[in-house]
């Protein structure tokens, strides 16, 4: 095993490494017309496409309001693809299957590399068919060119050894990945930097100041775009679930110690997802068909590595050391973070998985050609995968049950085949019961339509809706469940009475700089923003609890002539918002101050329209308000 010497591609080897790829290609671009999206990061992609302010800050809305609630790269080329294509959903989902498997590819490079070309396609088809990373590569998640940067990253890495300018490199993509979903991207940083450290040439001192250079220009990139946005002299968006319109705060708030320790502000949508903190959550019902398939095999595979590394070579140190780093600081950091956990979060460590597993595969087999006592590894790997795949397809006794019986079979028949050196029938039946499982995941998941609250918390396998709809009910109380599930997978349709509010709000103000106002955040303005290309703004952000406007805002909005009509959508009735909008207490959940008294301000200062001077059924999209005058 080395990291600098390069085998030329055989023709074979092409072929198989493109038939990996065409399976990613198909597992991840089918049905890409029907394609359903998270629709928040959907419709700020369309109002990116509209506005060069908007497409900078990441804003949600044409209008400037608020930004999203991430950092503007994955957005960036989503709306390169709505460049080229115009806006469809099939356009942005075109743009996620091509990062896909593109990432296929790097960490084939990457494996390869370290371990030779076997190594290097099994674990190319093990990445491909882990049922997390088809998740989130159809849909619109930061997530999956966050993937292909890091690995882009970790093959900079390897090149870095014989030409220390390529670890410089390494820094520039992992500052991109920064930018793609802000410190998500640093969890690789120690299995970089000691992959590095352990394999190349020159003096402990020198290593140790590349590295640090590396580091400042991974600092360097990572903050350019939040410094830019700190110090932006003109007006710009407030930056989504934040309190007070800060970056920092979305980079080391809520995208970083909110996520790690819990608290912060606004709803607590997501942390019920993927269950409690511990050493097993990865395996729980929540996260354990996503990712946890392979998981004791790399970490299996990863200890025997570490026993043996005594006589190691550098080069072979550095393989095990990049992905185990990657690997264990990932599973650290996921296992026991306590705040806001989607279970999609661990698609980035199945490249890590899928290059440990396929390398203890492999020296597995090596080792069962031999004639000593490491030819019992091969049959205890395949026999440990196949009893937790048996587990996890348990989990769903009515969905394909004849599949963990057959997995279980496959496995028993490949130890006895391995025992009695049958070994074709061996490696076949083996590989056989490996992927089984997590293939039969992928496939469901390409072949099934998915709802849109589906789409907010992405998984692959059977549907996950229910868990999403356990998480609302708890976070939002059982009796407004109903409403804000339709509310929510109602984002993709604008509705007649919809559509006549719109028209009506353009018909009465033609000029002004926000055509519509929605409450309820941003699910409120998604139909709006995704039909039309009218200037639709969320109030409140996200769910609906940022200061984006305060109270005193709108009121200075009104009074400027920037806002006149404002719709409090019907299911805020529904959920007990009518004592708001009569200038009562709310029974708002979570941390809506400022919810409820923007509300109370509109009820105070402004005139309900009566549907029937709007349509028929304008009566259906909620409450309108006409502020015209009455600031």
């Amino acid at each position: 095993m080395t990291l600098t010497a390069e085998v030329r591609t055989g023709r074979g080897e092409r072929i198989a490494v493109g038939a990996v790829l065409v399976v990613a290609a198909v597992a991840w671009s089918w049905a890409l017309g029907d394609r359903t999206l998270q629709p928040y990061y959907a419709a700020a992609v369309h109002s990116m496409s509209q506005s060069v302010s908007a497409f900078f800050f990441a804003g949600f809305d044409p209008a400037g309001v608020v930004t999203v609630d991430k950092p503007p790269l994955a957005f960036w080329t989503q709306t390169l693809g709505v460049a080229v294509f115009g806006f469809h959903p099939w356009a942005i989902a075109l743009v996620q299957a091509v990062e896909g498997v593109a990432a296929v590819f790097v960490l084939h490079r990457v494996v390869r590399r370290w371990a030779g070309p076997s190594t290097a396609l099994l674990a190319a088809g093990l990445f491909a068919l882990t049922p997390v990373t088809a998740a989130v590569n159809r849909d619109n998640l930061p997530d999956t060119l966050l993937v292909l940067l890091l690995l882009l990253a970790a093959y900079c890495v390897t090149r870095a050894v014989a030409a220390p300018r390529w670890l410089l490199w390494a820094g520039v993509f992992v500052g991109l990945g920064f930018l793609t979903k802000m410190l998500a991207a640093w969890i690789v940083l120690p299995g970089l930097a000691l992959a590095y450290f352990v394999a190349a040439p020159g003096s402990r001192g020198g290593r140790l100041a590349r590295l640090a250079a590396a580091g400042a220009v991974t600092l360097v990139v990572s903050l350019s775009w939040p410094v830019v946005m700190s110090l932006w002299p003109g007006v710009r968006p407030f930056v989504g679930s934040t309190t007070d319109g800060s970056v920092w705060q979305l980079a080391f708030g809520y995208n970083g110690l909110t996520r790690l320790v819990g608290g912060g502000f606004g709803a607590t949508v997501g942390t019920a997802l993927g269950g409690g903190p511990g050493p097993l959550r990865l395996f729980d019902s929540e996260v354990g068909g996503q990712i946890a398939w392979l998981l004791p095999l790399a970490l299996g595979s990863l200890a025997v590595a570490a026993c043996r590394a005594r006589g190691a070579v550098p080069s072979a140190k550095a393989g095990w050391a990049l992905w185990g780093g990657w690997l264990v600081v990932g599973v650290a950091v996921f296992s026991f973070t306590g705040g806001i956990f989607h279970p999609y979060y661990t698609a980035e460590l199945a490249p890590a998985i899928a290059a440990l597993a396929a390398a203890g595969l492999v020296t597995a087999w090596r080792w069962h050609r031999s004639a000593g006592a490491g030819r019992f590894a091969l049959p205890a790997a395949v026999a440990g995968t196949a009893a937790l795949a048996y587990v996890l397809l348990a989990r769903t006794p009515d969905w394909l049950p004849w599949l963990r019986y057959t997995v279980l079979a496959l496995g028993l028949l490949a130890v006895v085949a391995a025992l009695m050196r049958a070994s074709r029938v061996a490696v076949v039946t083996g590989l056989a019961a490996i992927v089984a499982g997590p293939a039969a995941f992928v496939v469901e998941t390409a072949s099934r339509p998915v709802s849109v609250l589906e789409s907010a918390d992405p998984g692959a396998g059977p549907s996950s809706a229910a868990a999403v709809s356990t998480v609302v009910a708890v976070n939002t109380g059982a009796a407004a469940e109903a409403g804000y599930i339709r509310f929510m997978d109602s984002a993709y349709r604008l509705g007649t009475g919809q559509r006549e509010v719109l028209a009506y709000a353009v018909a009465q103000a033609p000029s002004t700089a926000i055509t519509l106002a929605v409450e309820g955040g941003t699910y409120g303005a998604d139909p709006f923003l995704l039909n039309t290309e009218a200037r639709v703004a969320p109030l409140g952000g996200y769910l609906g609890f940022d200061p984006a406007p305060s109270a005193t805002e709108l009121q200075t909005w009104v009074s400027a002539g920037k806002l006149r009509f404002v719709l409090l959508p019907r299911v805020f009735l529904e959920m007990g918002h009518a004592g708001a909008a009569s200038g009562a207490a709310s029974g708002v959940p979570g941390d809506a101050v400022e919810l409820t008294r923007r509300i109370g301000w509109e009820a105070k200062h402004c005139r309900p329209v009566p549907p029937t001077r709007i349509g028929p059924d304008a009566a259906t999209a909620g409450l309108l308000f006409d502020c015209a005058g009455l600031a």
